[in-house]
């Protein structure tokens, strides 16, 4: 994306809006919509800074920024999860998740804890759009995160423990790579 950001609303405006971002680069961001909060999330390179817009562009002209102090279908919570490796001289560690979940401070500013409890729930992220579902619902895991993309695999956040995803033996080695989980579908 670079320094721009570019958003089109087809049920209201269809042209483009073009925003100019204050960092140089959001390669790895992921641009989410709160319906709560009538406001766009993007998390800023490296993590530690959320920033968001109102939906209208009316109320902010540029970005708010929130120290990281996106994710928004456990209900009632804004959750940023966070997955990543660590590189060491001996290696790279197992991957781990780290969850956040919103709470609101007396002066009603928003912070994010860190939790590893989410209950019932599972969270599913890719290149799509990430969603939750109840564990009981569809017989997995509770307190689980599915990742794929980067990593292929299953933390379960109970046992901090990582299940990598294997293709079974005899698959070609140049399979077709779809990143994307599917959400529920019900008609």
């Amino acid at each position: 994306m670079g320094k721009q950001l570019s958003l089109c609303m087809p049920n209201s405006d269809m042209r483009w809006t073009n925003i100019t971002t204050p960092f140089e680069s959001w390669d790895t961001s992921k641009l989410m919509y709160s319906k709560r909060d009538e406001r766009f999330y993007m998390l800023a390179p490296g993590g530690k800074y959320l920033c968001s817009w109102d939906l209208n562009f009316k109320k902010d002209k540029k970005p708010k920024f929130h120290e990281l102090l996106l994710h928004d279908d456990i209900p009632g919570k804004m959750t940023i999860v966070k997955c990543y490796s660590e590189y060491t001289t001996e290696g790279v560690k197992p991957p781990t998740v780290m969850v956040f979940r919103e709470e609101e401070t007396i002066c009603g500013k928003k912070n994010m804890r860190h939790t590893k409890d989410i209950g019932d729930l599972c969270i599913f992220i890719s290149k799509g759009e990430d969603f939750c579902v109840e564990a009981s619902s569809c017989n997995l895991e509770p307190n689980s995160v599915f990742v794929h993309g980067r990593l292929f695999g299953t933390f379960n956040l109970t046992e901090r423990s990582f299940a990598r995803y294997e293709y079974p033996e005899g698959t070609p080695d140049m399979i077709p790579h779809s990143p994307y989980w599917l959400p529920p579908y019900s008609s």
